[in-house]
């Protein structure tokens, strides 16, 4: 059992935000035939496409979740050998199914290994040229990359609308200043519309506050200065500040609403 042990440690790390999901079941009902898959595959006795082929099976019966960035028709024959380990040890019960799963997740999110999910597929055959099946797919690939942004972001619920903070960064302009770019979802939790609203950057119901002063955007993605919220659809939403921004690190940076239909002040977490 002590491998078992080393093998969750390894893993725990990179896979800290898959590890809810996967440990959230008690039971994975995994067919036999797929860990046997897993012992051959491990002792090379079939190849890396029949090891997939068991993979997928999982996926396209809801057994485990992959991320939106693995859908795909290939896979790379790089697969780390640490993972064969892995292999043999779920085949013969030294480790959980939920080790195995999150070892899975771990090569998918890193695109090692891609997972083509049939469902994605036989929900676009509705349409007939493939311009039409091609913008199914995006549109489920985004739908996807959203649901996971919003799975790994952290929720601030102001007044109806929900802002799920992704994260920020800085960005080096060459004479001494730095662009910080925010990245958020905001979700309209309520029954009705809601609007955000910045019409320029002296009637602005949003702002960025270092502790001391308020900072106006220099660019942000709502379109014609408002952003119409229907309940329940999430949209992405950035912003961007520079004029007037002075960085040091040692402030406290937030991000402030001011809406008429709720305030309240973001913390945020600045990264180079």
């Amino acid at each position: 059992m002590k491998y078992g042990h080393l093998v969750t440690i390894a893993i725990s790390i990179p896979l800290l935000f898959f590890a809810t999901e996967a440990f959230a079941q008690d039971i994975y009902n995994i067919p036999h035939w797929v860990k046997n898959n897993a012992k051959w595959w491990s002792q090379g006795k079939i190849g890396d496409t029949e090891f997939i082929k068991g993979i997928e099976y999982l996926v396209q019966n809801d057994i485990m979740k992959i991320p939106s960035v693995s859908v795909g028709t290939n896979h790379s024959s790089q697969i780390p050998s640490w993972i064969k380990n892995n292999a043999r040890w779920w085949a013969n019960d030294t480790i959980s199914d939920s080790d195995f799963i999150l070892a899975i997740q771990y090569l998918v999110s890193q695109n090692i290994i891609q997972i083509n999910d049939a469902r994605n597929d036989v929900k676009c055959d509705q349409f007939q040229t493939p311009a039409e099946k091609q913008t199914c797919q995006e549109q489920i690939r985004q739908e996807s990359k959203l649901n996971d942004d919003i799975a790994k972001s952290e929720p601030h619920l102001i007044g109806p609308v929900t802002f799920y903070y992704i994260d920020s960064h800085l960005e080096p302009t060459g004479d001494g200043k730095y662009i910080l770019t925010i990245h958020f979802i905001v979700k309209n939790t309520s029954n009705s519309e809601i609007t955000m609203s910045c019409q320029r950057q002296d009637l602005c119901n949003y702002a960025l506050y270092d502790g001391q002063k308020e900072i106006p955007y220099s660019a942000n993605t709502l379109v014609y200065g408002s952003l119409t919220l229907l309940p329940n659809i999430p949209k992405y939403i950035d912003w961007t500040f520079y004029q007037d921004l002075d960085y040091q690190p040692t402030k406290d940076y937030s991000f402030l609403v001011k809406e008429p239909w709720g305030s309240g002040s973001i913390q945020l977490i600045i990264t180079k």
